[in-house]
Order: structure tokens, then C-alpha cells, then sequence
């Protein structure tokens, strides 16, 4: 689940009044955002979100005025491909044929469906939706079935869990950052002075005590990261045992290539294998050299690697931009 996701199911529980929703349901074609994209409304401003590069914002706010006028929620389709795209949006790359659901939502009363995204994070398993596109356009959850002829897929993952291995002083900018993004961050450290959850207001969890002992009490699933920066080498050794063997989908090591070398040799030498999984040193190719740009390089390879890309210049891919 993105930050947007997250950002717009606060604003509904915090809203008094009733809103529109506007959904990006199916796309064929090309476009400037992918399924699942909403734009929230009260009718008078977007209060969150957006569809499009810009090309359909006004319109879809002219139709969301008349779903909260009458509750009658509407199936929108635009085709812009071809020379429609320069109608529509003066050539902004809204290119393909795109159905938008817009439906009025009343805070007071929320659908179930929304309830079943809030639950997302804390289950920490993805959330299955079909959607159909014909009146009512009923929702329904997904337990292992796909959907049926005449629906739109939403697949929600959870959020990133970033576990930080080292509270120190270094950790605050990626720990800021990563909350930026609508992950949930959790910090680690074996010096109780440094673990403290005043430290660190913005962490989901801080926690004091030795890797050995307390990563075996984490559920670290594929769409956990973790990231030792503990500058200590017995430290990370040690939160590479478990580590190794557990199922989170991206493992970095801040520090030198040779450092990095040797842990994978002495982690072998005990038999412990994995080591090729081990992000070492971590981060992307950025040039960064202080904190705040070190941890921009972090995140963004930890980003490339959840959707599967090699995080270079977008000009030298020729994989769709918005393709998963």
C-alpha cells in the first residue's frame, strides 16, 4: 500500500462529510497511471490523489459533483488514444482508453471495502478486490479465485516494513524518508541508550536487545527489507544468521565492498548459506556522501527491487514506465 492509499483512506475516516471517490479501474494502452489510482474529492477540490497527467482531473471533478448531488455512483470511460490525447490533454501522455468509477462515500458509513484496505498493513498480506463493472459496482474480496469476466483486479499489497539494524545518529535521514513513503519503519539496536522510541517519534517500533535474540521474534515477510547499519561487525554477523534464512525480500549492508566480502566468507565458513542475497554495499549509484543523500540511495534500490527493476535511467529501459 502507497502513501497516496494511505493519505486517502485518513482523509475519509476524518472527513464529515460525504465524498467522491474516483477510481482507475482498467486501462488499455498506455497511461500515466496504472489500475488502482484514485483521486479524492468533497466535491469542490481534490483533496488527495490523482488519474491522470493532468488531462482528466477537471472533468472527473465536474462528474463527481453530480455523484454526490444524487449518490448514484458513475462508470466513466475515455478513450485519448491517438489524436484524442491532444484534445484532451495537449499531448500529456494520456494515452490509452481508461474506466474510472466514481462513486460518493459517506465517512459516517464506510463501504467494507475500506475497512478491508486499513487492514492491510496490520495483516500484512495483500488484499485481492474485484470490482464489477456494471451497477452496483459491488466489490467483493478475493481469497485465492481470480476475478470474473466483467471485473477489475485490484491487487493491494502491504506496505514496506524497513527494519533498521542501528539506532544511531545516521539511521534518523532514512528513517524520515521511508516514512515519507508510507513505509512502516522499525529501528534496532543492542545499546539501550540508543533504542529508545523518543529518539525516534516517527518509528513504528524501536526495540532494544541483541540481533540473536530478538530477530527471531520477527515475522519478516517478502515485502520486508532490512538494512544493518550497525557499524559493528560482530553485530551484523550476528543479525546475518537469522537473517539469511528468513523470508524478507531485501537484505543491504552499509560499508565497504572488502566488509561485505569477508561476512559472506566467514558466514560460509559456518555453513550458512544466502550470502548472494545480501545487498552489499547498499544502495544505488547516486554519488551520495552525507546522510540524508545515502539514504536516497538506499530506498531507491530498495524500491527497484520490490518491482523487480535495475533501477537505472528510465532512457535506457525499454520496459513500460508504469509496468509493474
Amino acid at each position: 500500500m502507497h502513501k497516496e492509499l494511505q493519505d486517502i483512506l485518513a482523509l475519509i475516516r476524518g472527513h464529515e462529510t460525504p465524498l467522491a471517490l474516483a477510481t482507475l479501474l482498467r486501462v488499455e494502452g498506455s497511461s500515466y497511471r496504472r489500475p488502482g489510482a484514485r483521486l479524492l474529492t468533497d466535491g469542490e477540490q481534490v483533496l488527495r490523489g490523482s488519474l491522470s497527467g493532468g488531462c482528466l482531473e477537471g472533468e472527473v471533478l465536474g462528474r463527481a459533483v453530480e455523484v454526490l448531488a444524487d449518490g448514484q455512483p458513475r462508470l466513466l470511460r475515455y478513450d485519448l488514444r491517438g489524436e484524442a490525447d491532444l484534445v484532451w490533454g495537449s499531448g500529456s501522455g494520456c494515452e490509452g482508453a481508461l474506466d474510472i468509477l466514481v462513486e460518493r462515500l459517506d465517512p459516517a458509513a464506510p463501504p467494507a471495502w475500506i475497512t478491508w484496505m486499513e487492514e492491510t498493513p496490520r495483516q500484512r498480506r495483500s488484499l485481492r478486490m474485484a470490482t464489477s463493472l456494471a451497477a452496483p459496482f459491488a466489490r467483493r474480496r478475493l481469497e485465492g479465485e481470480d476475478a470474473a469476466p466483467g471485473e477489475a483486479l485490484e491487487i493491494i499489497p502491504p506496505p514496506v516494513f524497513l527494519w533498521i539494524l542501528g539506532a544511531s545518529d545516521d539511521s534518523r535521514p532514512l528513517l524520515r524518508l521511508a516514512k515519507g513513503l508510507g513505509w512502516q519503519v522499525g529501528l534496532l539496536d543492542h545499546r539501550p541508550a540508543f533504542a529508545r522510541p523518543e529518539r525516534f517519534p516517527e518509528a513504528d517500533r524501536v526495540v532494544a536487545g541483541h540481533p540473536a535474540q530478538r530477530i527471531p521474534e520477527w515475522v519478516l515477510d517478502a515485502r520486508c527489507a532490512v538494512v544493518l547499519m550497525t557499524h559493528n561487525y560482530l553485530k551484523d554477523l550476528e543479525a546475518l544468521r537469522p537473517l539469511l534464512a528468513s523470508r524478507a525480500g531485501y537484505l543491504g549492508l552499509m560499508g565497504s565492498r572488502a566488509r561485505g566480502s569477508k561476512l559472506r566468507a566467514d558466514l560460509a565458513a559456518e555453513g550458512i548459506s544466502g550470502g548472494e542475497r545480501l545487498h552489499s554495499p547498499v544502495g544505488l549509484d547516486l554519488g551520495a556522501e552525507d546522510p540524508e543523500t545515502i539514504a536516497l540511495a538506499v530506498l531507491a534500490e530498495i524500491q527497484a527491487a520490490f518491482q523487480g527493476r535495475g533501477g537505472g535511467p528510465l532512457r535506457d529501459s525499454r520496459r513500460p514506465i508504469s509496468a509493474p
